[in-house]
């Protein structure tokens, strides 16, 4: 149970706007051409761009690997909206 608990660690590195690989990755919300959405135990990360495409996705190992023209990566911070709407239907 305690390795349920605890934070995978985070890293990032973009390549040329190009490439970038993301590990400590827990799940990918969405992607498409020009957005990837993926969460961390940091928080959201949401990635911008042209032509981009999921190169690779290992959740087991949080590895992250996308190909295309990065214009964007911008951070979210966690917010407790899923305690909140949890409240109203339990």
């Amino acid at each position: 149970m305690q390795e349920n608990l605890e934070k995978k660690n985070h890293s990032l590195s973009i390549n040329n706007r190009e490439n970038i690989e993301i590990n400590g990755v827990k799940d990918v919300a969405y992607f498409n051409e020009e957005e990837v959405s993926a969460s961390c135990d940091c928080g959201s990360i949401l990635i911008k761009g042209t032509h981009l495409l999921v190169e690779a996705l290992d959740l087991d190992n949080g590895v992250l690997i996308i190909n295309g023209r990065i214009t964007a990566v911008v951070y979210s911070e966690k917010t407790g909206s899923k305690k909140l709407l949890g409240k109203f239907f339990s």
